[in-house]
């Protein structure tokens, strides 16, 4: 007996709400306008589907809705709502709701296969809209973020390019042939000199005297040319 009027009670609260709600559309919908509306997601950079759904109710308004996260997560991926319908102060259902969550973007992807310490050009990458749901690192959007910079790790046919498989062209790289200039109040010397360390205009870095045999730190002063003082 206690079941019925439970039943019947249910049946009354959902015949009120669907008789007042003015703007009710499908749950399925209202739902989604909700998520977005909410957690402020772009209807162009994010799709939405809706894996499970606990409730009954099948027409509704969105500003009955009321969603709960039920993790502290980013609203990305894999998502879990507790919902609940909610009308002139009466709650009429409430439920878990599991959503997927994808994020799209314009962002630079490989045309080809590109080798670590390449230099990049636009010519390497194509600006596409991806998927970048699962994304750990910050994708590059832009063409012009390719100047003066080279690839830090190989990358494959399709990969999406992120700020972390770039690194800025050293001005001397490991291998390559220097002056090393060793300057005093009386004057300075010249010898010739092999890089060990990659570095920019500035940086301390180890070179080899190929006169002495020896290793000095020295300051890069010209993508030809480290100084040493004493």
């Amino acid at each position: 007996m206690t079941s019925h009027r439970s039943w019947i009670r249910y049946l009354i609260g959902a015949l009120i709400f669907l008789a007042q709600s003015v703007c009710a559309v499908d749950f399925d919908q209202a739902l989604l306008d909700k998520v977005r509306e909410q957690f402020r997601l772009d209807g162009e950079a994010y799709e939405i589907d809706i894996l499970s759904n606990r409730l009954k109710t099948r027409i509704v308004s969105p500003v009955d809705l009321s969603l709960r996260p039920m993790t502290q997560q980013e609203p990305l991926g894999l998502f879990s709502l507790q919902v609940e319908i909610v009308h002139d102060g009466v709650i009429i259902e409430r439920g878990q709701v599991r959503l997927r969550i994808k994020k799209f973007a314009e962002v630079l992807v490989a045309a080809d296969k590109i080798q670590r310490h390449q230099i990049l050009d636009e010519s390497q990458f194509e600006l596409k809209r991806t998927e970048v749901t699962s994304l750990r690192e910050q994708p590059v959007v832009s063409f012009a973020e390719l100047t003066g910079y080279r690839a830090k790790r190989n990358l494959r046919l399709g990969s999406i390019l992120t700020t972390g498989a770039l690194e800025p062209v050293p001005d001397i790289d490991v291998g390559g042939e220097v002056t090393i200039v060793f300057s005093d109040a009386w004057g300075s010397i010249t010898v010739p000199g092999q890089v060990l360390e990659t570095g920019r205009i500035g940086d301390r870095v180890r070179v080899k005297n190929c006169a002495s045999g020896k290793i000095v730190e020295a300051t890069v002063i010209s993508d030809k040319s480290v100084e040493v003082n004493p």
